[in-house]
């Protein structure tokens, strides 16, 4: 389990002037981070029916992020030159197109709105930075939106030239 250990030192003086010296520690806990695997933005989107157009226009958001323990942890901050630098990088003629992007990443749950301009990336989607900061930011976002969703695939069965069956997913 992940602990922050603090200890500190405080002197007090006895009445006849000699210090005594007293030690306290204090351990603070976060609990454990939740085992993790390395995730592709692609696979994300897919798993949040996001189409893979929005991929290119999530990692340039990504780039921009705040660690989680700053102010506005997790945060992209839009200012109008920010979308100008995002339109150019993915070669896009207006910002109307990233503010639509915005729109979609909104419904998806991939971003949450802060404020006019100010987004935060989905904690249980994304993190950077120590796992405290983004278990305290997690306690602001309802997992049930998210796990409430429901994935389906279709698995056909089917055989190779050589008479070996494999599985096709689609």
């Amino acid at each position: 389990m992940p602990k922050i250990n603090q200890s500190f030192e405080t002197q007090i003086q006895n009445e006849n002037g000699e210090i005594i010296s007293t030690r306290a520690n204090k351990t603070l806990s976060w609990g454990d981070e939740p085992s993790y695997i390395k995730l592709y933005l692609q696979d994300i989107m897919y798993l949040s029916d996001m189409p893979k157009k929005y991929v290119a226009v999530t990692e340039a958001l990504l780039k921009r992020i705040a660690y989680a323990g700053d102010e506005d942890g997790m945060c992209v901050s839009l200012l109008p030159r920010t979308k100008r630098a995002i339109c150019n990088e993915l070669g896009w003629k207006t910002i109307a197109a990233l503010d639509n992007a915005l729109q979609k990443l909104l419904m998806g749950k991939i971003l949450y709105r802060v404020d006019r301009g100010m987004y935060r990336f989905n904690p249980y989607l994304f993190g950077k930075g120590e796992w405290q900061d983004i278990s305290r930011l997690r306690l602001d976002i309802n997992y049930d939106e998210i796990k409430g969703r429901t994935f389906k695939t279709n698995i056909e069965y089917k055989a190779d030239g050589n008479g070996q069956m494999y599985m096709d997913f689609f």
